[in-house]
């Protein structure tokens, strides 16, 4: 990308981004992330991303094709639309957590754990809420996770957002689990 006032433009969007998430840890979902919803989410998303790079391809093909090669040109848009879609995320989040919320308690019995793989892992819990019925994935510390066992109790607060997102604050007002052995 050459330098100029959208690079710079893209740029503040991205550290604004990475600022919505140092206040704002959205801690919990109700859907699994590979599941039906959160994949709605996802497309959501990633679809007005996508047409704008579709637009701006078709409109500045030629200043795109000037400077590199033809695939290189196809693929530069939708690239950074996937990032801007990635991005965007930490904005809903922000808008979520400040447009109001309410206190939001799970608590139930303790189904299972999980953990992402990668440079960061995530850990956190899989646990049926006791007034929904429902099985909620919660995100945990990682020493919670070390001491948590299937079976064990557990009741965790949260906010639920204007947007019905559920959050933590980060330093504002820290919201915790508490844990009981089964």
């Amino acid at each position: 990308m050459r330098a100029g006032p959208s690079a710079l433009l893209v740029f503040a969007y991205f550290i604004g981004a990475l600022l919505c998430l140092s206040f704002v840890d959205p801690a919990c979902c109700r859907f699994e992330p590979d599941g039906p919803v959160g994949q709605q989410v996802l497309w959501w998303l990633l679809a007005p991303w996508l047409a704008l790079a579709a637009v701006s391809l078709l409109a500045q093909w030629r200043r795109w094709r000037r400077g590199s090669s033809w695939w290189a040109a196809v693929l530069a848009p939708f690239v950074l639309a996937v990032l801007l879609a990635a991005f965007t995320w930490p904005y809903l989040q922000a808008v979520n957590a400040v447009a109001g919320s309410r206190p939001a308690s799970f608590g139930g019995e303790v189904v299972g754990r999980w953990r992402s793989a990668g440079r960061a892992s995530i850990h956190g819990m899989r646990l049926r809420d006791t007034r929904s019925g429902a099985l909620v994935s919660l995100r945990i510390h990682k020493r919670e996770y070390d001491a948590l066992r299937a079976g064990d109790r557990a009741v965790c607060d949260y906010r639920r957002g204007r947007l019905g997102f559920y959050f933590r604050w980060r330093f504002f007002a820290p919201q915790g689990c508490r844990f009981e052995r089964g």
